[in-house]
């Protein structure tokens, strides 16, 4: 979007974390062990602009819905700071709070469990009014509740005022959720997986009628969801959490037409493609996403990704320093298994680097003999790996059939390095966007035209 106009956010975000169950336990304090909090959110740095729909998406449990939370004040940041309208929403007074409160509302995802069930629809809608003292008497509150309904597409509201929520369908309790949202009239709503618990016939309906609204009540969007299809559809611009932090932010259809992060291209590559008789494309991405307890070092997604920078001087391929990357993550997890590799025919040595240079990735992405034996073994002849790489992993190798573990990491510890691994990047401009990865560390100063999502010149060369 064109931000040349030079308008001021109307939510600054600078880096926001949330930290959980940071107290020390039983079980570490017998042991002597720092607590390790679940960093829910950890380091997110995003400006929302006054009339944009922003999107966060992102796989289950990455912080979305806990950066939502932070927005609208339900939880405390750990660190950073939050900017509303000019103001830290960290340092309000009680009567700020209040004001704090009126402007700003939260969607939530489930309207089965989000609405009382033993309040009617009246009484629902009409709490927050009351709780603000902004109407005077209950003629001129009612008349607010029905005017609310009827923007929501829920008329004629006496039908509605005096129903309980289990009256009502799903698309009917999340319209009244949407109601008592913008009955206090805000500047800024957070929706968090709004139509995620709605049939699918009817969640065109309820993000229309959501686009409709922002225009009628001149509101600021921000949308949560795991569907990129919606943040598609509703979303100016778009930003991807991965482990509670941004790793790629911009234009939305640039996003995901384009995308510029590794984890990024994983995400959509994971989305089946609709058209008939096309192939779904799986991502490729290595193992499991990490405990948000214990995070990698360097760039979060480093250990999965398949775009990992080898160390200057590799004279071999990508693919194959990715290998010997993934090999040396086996190592220091234990995970090599000497006793199978004394089994197989020929080398001990070589058949446990052949089992650690294997990837856990789809079969698409797999080499011919990593399928043939079922993700149990690769050709080492068949991979373009540098002489004192090789001779690093066969070492290592050795030390491990030899019961010396540690041996084995320094074996390919000075071979096998990558950036990503210790240095974290900064979300630096790379064309319409901000991405998070060292690939894009000498683009910072390059394709940076007006439209840049609200970053300037001046911001680049910061």
């Amino acid at each position: 979007m064109d931000r040349s106009d030079d308008r001021e956010p109307l939510v600054e975000i600078e880096g926001l974390r949330k930290h959980f169950d940071q107290s020390q336990g039983i079980i570490d304090t017998v042991l002597g062990r720092e607590p390790q909090p679940v960093r829910a959110v950890d380091g997110v740095s995003l400006d929302i602009y006054r009339g944009d729909t922003v999107g966060i998406a992102g796989e289950s449990g990455c912080g979305k819905t806990t950066l939502g939370k932070l927005l609208v004040k339900l939880y405390e940041a750990t660190e950073g700071s939050i900017r509303f309208d000019g103001r830290d929403i960290t340092e309000l007074t009680r009567e700020d709070e209040r004001e704090f409160r009126k402007r700003v509302q939260m969607i939530f995802q489930d309207p089965f469990e989000s609405l009382n069930p033993r309040m009617t629809v009246y009484d629902t809608v009409s709490e927050p009014l009351k709780i603000n003292d902004m109407v005077g008497g209950y003629d001129e509150r009612r008349a607010r509740v029905k005017q609310v309904l009827e923007d929501v597409g829920l008329g004629p509201a006496e039908v509605y005022l005096d129903a309980f929520p289990d009256e009502l369908s799903g698309g009917e309790r999340q319209r009244v959720a949407v109601a008592r949202a913008l009955v206090v009239d805000p500047d800024f709503v957070v929706c968090d997986e709004p139509v995620s618990m709605l049939d699918v016939s009817i969640r065109a309906g309820v993000l229309n009628l959501m686009k409709d609204l922002q225009a009628e009540y001149d509101l600021t969007y921000l949308f949560i969801s795991h569907d990129l299809s919606l943040i598609r559809y509703m979303c100016d611009r778009a930003g991807i959490m991965y482990l509670g932090d941004l790793v790629e932010q911009g234009p939305t259809d640039d996003v995901i037409d384009d995308p510029k992060h590794p984890y990024t291209e994983a995400l959509f590559d994971a989305v089946p493609d609709v058209e008939l008789g096309a192939e779904r494309r799986r991502a490729n991405a290595t193992g499991e996403v990490p405990s948000p307890r214990n995070p990698p070092s360097g760039c979060r997604y480093h250990p999965r990704c398949a775009h990992i920078i080898p160390p200057d001087g590799w004279t071999g391929s990508q693919e194959a320093f990715r290998r010997a990357y993934q090999f040396k993550l086996r190592l220091r997890r234990g995970e090599l298994d000497a006793e199978a590799a004394r089994e197989e025919a020929g080398e001990p040595a070589e058949a446990l680097v052949e089992q650690g240079l294997t990837l856990d990735v789809p079969e698409e992405y797999r080499s011919e003999a990593e399928i043939e034996s079922g993700g149990h073994r690769v050709d080492v002849g068949s991979l373009d790996l540098p002489g004192d790489a090789r001779r690093a992993l066969t070492e290592a190798a050795e030390a491990v059939l030899g019961g010396e573990p540690d041996a084995a990491v320094d074996a390919v510890d000075d071979v096998v390095t990558t950036r990503c691994e210790t240095e974290a990047p900064e979300p630096l401009p790379s064309g319409t966007r901000k991405v998070a990865c060292h690939r894009y560390d000498d683009d910072r100063l390059e394709g940076i035209g007006t439209d840049d999502g609200g970053l300037s010149a001046a911001t680049a060369e910061d």
